[in-house]
């Protein structure tokens, strides 16, 4: 039997789904994982432990990946948004600059994923990258591919440690960084509350919204967030924020009760106290592996990463897995600005797990290899989930407000066909949320 090898290919591009059907299909290659985007920003990776097909696997990768930007997100922030236009006056975006760039963040979350919706629903291509596992009769195969651009083999055993963290894929130009829906850019507070008024009138004939504003699994969802709103309305209102974070200072956690979990209205008031010059931020849920086993993600903040195609894969967590989001450069994330990413998990057998949402300052970590029997590490300077790894420079640094560069944010537990919505505020002592608060 032919030696098989996981091969990366990036196209530089956005393809179809039936284009990579035909490139693996011709080159007797099976899907391990997959990257996708829109025009509109955000991403996010597919890595399924057990399916039957490339065909099933691309299936089930565009299904959730509509189910995230759909049911799990327009949907929700159209929810919100019609909540806080409720609890809103234009008054309060006139008097509070901080209101009005809340509310700014909402609404081109919404567009975000409305549009981002629409492209997938239309079969338009997502997929800028493939992770295959291949014969190695036919790598050359791959290579020779006109929609190949950039491809990745470990043939080189010296390098064996070094060679995963070379950029195992390239986003296409035209994707941005941060998106901006054209309309909201430089409105002022009138054009912004007027927006808000139309967007939440609008969704009244929108088909797949009132599909699930009513439904049973959204009620409890409505009704804290409602409440939600009224606090977060004041606290902008009140506070002045003075001390920067590397964490988020208010956020939430939905859990569907099955597959999905969505962590939304992350917002740094005041994002800093680096310990690095180029510092990251990474979102982790962790759950037991027998839970969750795999996943598929979508994020929004500037120049996002996930990690699904390592969750539960490479990883030496023990009984559990860390499924997370994140972004390359922290310092594009803009004050005041609600973020979110989604997660859609592959079930596991068990009907329970306890949970922590861990909040990490990261950085493109150094790889190291061992050459003449001597360790060498050379710092990544790639763009890629390999690179980033925990700062160890905040451990009893008496120059960071935190001193660590990991807190939990929420802790608590899962259980199959239960709702879980929570969340939180004011986190500024640097320390671990306690168990369920």
């Amino acid at each position: 039997m032919a030696k098989e090898k996981e091969v990366v290919i990036g196209f530089g591009k956005l393809v179809h789904d039936k284009d990579i059907l035909s490139l693996t299909h011709t080159c007797k290659a099976k899907v391990k994982a997959l990257w996708y985007t829109t025009p509109y920003g955000g991403g996010g990776s597919s890595r399924y432990k057990e399916v039957k097909d490339n065909s099933e696997f691309i299936k089930i990768s565009r299904q959730n990946l509509k189910n995230m930007l759909g049911k799990y997100g327009y949907v929700l922030t159209g929810i919100n948004l019609r909540l806080i236009y409720k609890n809103l006056s234009i008054q309060d975006i006139q008097s509070s600059k901080k209101l009005k760039k809340y509310v700014t963040g909402l609404l081109n979350s919404f567009f975000q994923q409305k549009l981002s919706y629409e492209h997938v629903v239309s079969g338009n291509p997502i997929y800028f990258a493939v992770l295959v596992e291949v014969p190695l009769d036919y790598i050359s195969c791959l290579e020779k591919n006109n929609l190949v651009r950039d491809i990745s083999v470990n043939d080189y055993p010296l390098f064996k440690g070094f060679l995963k963290y070379i950029p195992y894929y390239l986003k296409p130009k035209n994707i941005p960084e941060k998106y901006l829906y054209p309309t909201l850019k430089n409105g002022g507070a009138k054009d912004i509350f007027d927006i808000l008024k139309e967007t939440a009138k609008k969704l009244e004939n929108d088909k797949l919204f009132n599909k699930y504003k009513n439904s049973e699994e959204f009620k409890d969802y409505i009704i804290k967030s409602e409440k939600y709103y009224k606090n977060l309305i004041n606290r902008i209102k009140k506070n002045n924020f003075p001390i920067s974070t590397y964490f988020p200072n208010e956020g939430r956690l939905y859990y569907s009760g099955n597959t999905a979990v969505r962590s939304d209205g992350l917002i740094w008031y005041l994002p800093g106290d680096w310990s690095v010059d180029r510092a990251g931020y990474e979102h982790d849920l962790v759950a037991r592996n027998d839970y969750f086993t795999s996943c598929s993600s979508w994020s929004d903040l500037p120049n996002w990463y996930d990690d699904c195609e390592t969750s539960c894969v490479s990883e030496t967590s023990g009984n559990y897995c860390a499924f997370s989001f994140g972004t390359y450069n922290a310092t594009l994330i803009e004050a005041g600005w609600p973020y979110t990413g989604i997660w859609t998990m592959t079930r596991g057998s068990a009907n329970y797990t306890d949970f922590r949402l861990n909040s990490q300052e990261v950085f493109h970590s150094p790889v190291c290899f061992k050459f003449l029997n001597r360790w060498v590490c050379i710092l990544c300077p790639f763009d890629n989930p390999w690179c980033m790894g925990g700062t160890p420079f905040r451990d009893r640094n008496p120059d960071l407000y935190c001193q660590r560069n990991s807190i939990a944010l929420k802790r608590c537990e899962f259980q199959n066909f239960y709702n879980y919505n929570s969340n939180w505020a004011g986190k500024y002592d640097c320390s671990d949320a306690p168990w369920c608060d």
